[in-house]
């Protein structure tokens, strides 16, 4: 299994639900957008690697 990311290194969960939930409402034409909770978890860990990686280059 994964070690999971400390706290310091996670990004905010709610930062990334308004992000993502920005972006998704803009391409669609529904006012209301629902992002499973999983999605967002993995969305966030997504990002703090490609955070990650851009900080090491």
């Amino acid at each position: 299994m994964a070690k999971a990311a400390s706290e310091e290194e996670e990004l905010s969960k709610a930062i990334v639900r308004k992000v993502v939930k920005d972006k998704l409402a803009r391409s669609s034409d529904q006012d209301e957008i629902n992002v499973h909770k999983d999605a967002l978890l993995d969305l966030s860990e997504s990002a703090r690697i490609f955070v990650h990686y851009l900080s090491a280059t």
